[in-house]
This record gives structure tokens, C-alpha cells and sequence, in this order.
């Protein structure tokens, strides 16, 4: 274990790397962090302060309903089969190249990491969550499929266990908008990519979110029986995985909403980095065959809101109202 992640891990309280690592556990000059379940448990708590509470109340919540969950019949044959259904999550896997490192944050039950190892050559994937319960699960499915390339960590993401510039590309989906201060989020993330590095992230769009709300709305008056306009929970998937979404989507402790505005004029040009592509596109429509890391226009503020209010009708209902926006971190 110290060979594959020595160069790459530090302590997330004194910032410098680990001077021992043993089957047990993760030890630096002052601090010592427990492995469970062969998960490597570097959380650690900020300032004891109303922030701190938030992040206490968003880990309690995934403990307690870790998201997204496996179909009790998933393998990785299945599983694969299924995934590929999701158009981005296919082109990242052909895209994302080899010998790259790669960090997702906030991976929940790690289906995208585990993916990516099962279906890319010779990456390093590195996969972080808040819930230990939910690493369980990932950790699980990873070690009954033999999938090598992709390994688990427990960390507060507004105290990373990772060296700054150190990954070719970071993946946060669906995180930093459950989060006390996505923007503060998104700085600690960005900080962890290499120049010329990639950043992915996936939030709620304030305008695509409508329905969602509406929906939740509609489940607390009537439960379940309300959700006419869920298309999710109508799929043939099972009880577990059915629980999961509708406690994530409609219980969730913390949530805000986003633009692409927001995170382009904003997020992107306060942390240098350069808008590549997005989902939905804000010009042109998104193919099948689309070149995720091929720099696209973002268009004017007309064409996002465009975008943005087309998201209320369209496919990205089914998914909550995601968008996600490829950026890439400019070398200075």
C-alpha cells in the first residue's frame, strides 16, 4: 500500500506526507488514522463552529442512506452494460486516456470510479467520500470484481489528504451543492489538479431543479404515491437503490442550486481555469460522439439561460437537474 500511495497522500491536519503506512493504519509525525474495512479513514473535522455542524449533519445523513446504491443482482458485466446507457459516463471512459491520475470526490458507492477501472487501461483512480458506510459498499463490489486500478479513502473535502497539483483530473458529481460553501469547495478541489489539469463537476441548476422541487413537494404531502413526475424510480431497479435516490433527492439535509453563470464567470475565472465543455452544451447540440476535452463556446448570458430553461422539459429531469461543466486549469 505505501508504494502506490506514498507520493500522492499527506496528512490532512499537518500537510506533510506519512512516515508510516502498515496494514493497521496511516501515520504521520503527530497523528494516527485507522484503516476499516480496508478503507483508509483520513477524515478529520474542521473548527468546532456552525460549518463544521453542516458537514456533521450531511456525513450522519449518507451513513445512514448511502447514494447512489448497487442493485443487489449488479456485476461488473451488468453493471458496465448498464453504465454505458449514460452517454457521458461512456465518453469519459473512451476519452480519459492512460496513465493518468484521477481523483473523484464525493464518490458515494463508488460506481464511477469502479467503472472507470473496469473499463480504462492503466490509470491510478483515486476515490474519496464522506460516509464511510457507503466506501463499504464501493470497496465491496470493487474487491468482488477484482477491479486493481481504483482505491478508496474516507476525507472531509475541505481537507484534503491529497498534494496540491498533483492529479491530471478531478471529478466532484453531485457534491459541493450539499455542501456549507460550494464555492470554498470548489477552491479546495481545483487546488488538487495538476496545470494544465482537468476539473468535472455536476450540480444542481437552479432553473433544471424546478421539477425536482416541485417533486419533493408532492413526496412529503403523499410519499412515494406523489411522485408522478419522478421517471428514475419508475425504472426496474431495486428497493435499496429506489430508497437511496428518493432520500437523496427529497431528504437531503443541504442543498443550493447553481448557473452556468455562476460557475464560468465566477468559480472558473476566479481559480484560473478555462471552460472546455459542458452538458448540456450551452451552443450546439450535445452528440453521441461529442470530444468531452475539445474546447466549446459557453456562449453569452441569452444562450445559458437558454440552456437552463430548456433543462426544465428535457432529459435532465430524470437526473435531478444536473448539468456539468469540464474546466481546465491554466498553466501559469
Amino acid at each position: 500500500m505505501r508504494e502506490k500511495f506514498e507520493s500522492d497522500l499527506i496528512c490532512p491536519i499537518e500537510k506533510s506526507k506519512f512516515i508510516k503506512i502498515n496494514k493497521n493504519y496511516f501515520i504521520s509525525k503527530k497523528h494516527k488514522y485507522p484503516i476499516i474495512s480496508g478503507i483508509p479513514c483520513l477524515y478529520v473535522d474542521g473548527k468546532l463552529n456552525s460549518n463544521n455542524k453542516k458537514t456533521q449533519f450531511v456525513k450522519k445523513f449518507y451513513m445512514k442512506n448511502p447514494f447512489p446504491n448497487y442493485n443487489e443482482f449488479d456485476n461488473v458485466k451488468i453493471f458496465c452494460e448498464k453504465a454505458k446507457k449514460g452517454v457521458f459516463v461512456k465518453l469519459l471512459s473512451e476519452q480519459i486516456g492512460t496513465q493518468k491520475k484521477i481523483l473523484e470526490i464525493g464518490c458515494g458507492t463508488g460506481q464511477l470510479s469502479n467503472y472507470l477501472s473496469a473499463t480504462t487501461f492503466s490509470n491510478k483512480i483515486y476515490a474519496t467520500d464522506i460516509s464511510l458506510n457507503s466506501l463499504k459498499l464501493a470497496n465491496k463490489f470493487k474487491n468482488l470484481n477484482n477491479l486493481i486500478d481504483v482505491n478508496f479513502f474516507q476525507m472531509n473535502l475541505f481537507h484534503p489528504c491529497f498534494r496540491k497539483n498533483s492529479m491530471d483530473i478531478v471529478i466532484s458529481n453531485g457534491v459541493l451543492h450539499h455542501t456549507y460553501n460550494p464555492f470554498k469547495a470548489f477552491q479546495e478541489i481545483t487546488s488538487l489538479v495538476k496545470p494544465d489539469g482537468y476539473i468535472i463537476i455536476s450540480l444542481y441548476n437552479y432553473l433544471g431543479r424546478l421539477i425536482t422541487k416541485f417533486n419533493k413537494l408532492l413526496y412529503k404531502m403523499f410519499g412515494e404515491k406523489g411522485l408522478l413526475f419522478d421517471t428514475y424510480i419508475k425504472n426496474q431497479i431495486s428497493k435499496e437503490k429506489k430508497r437511496a435516490w428518493m432520500q437523496d433527492q427529497y431528504n437531503h439535509p443541504l442543498e443550493s442550486t447553481h448557473s452556468f453563470n455562476e460557475v464560468i464567470n465566477k468559480w472558473f475565472k476566479n481559480n484560473k481555469i478555462t471552460f472546455i465543455s459542458s452538458i448540456p452544451k450551452v451552443v450546439g447540440d450535445f452528440s453521441e460522439k461529442e470530444k468531452l476535452f475539445e474546447k466549446n463556446n459557453h456562449g453569452d448570458i441569452v444562450d445559458k439561460f437558454n440552456t437552463e430553461f430548456e433543462m426544465i422539459v428535457d432529459h435532465k429531469i430524470s437526473e435531478g437537474g444536473l448539468f456539468t461543466i469540464i474546466g481546465k486549469k491554466i498553466i501559469k
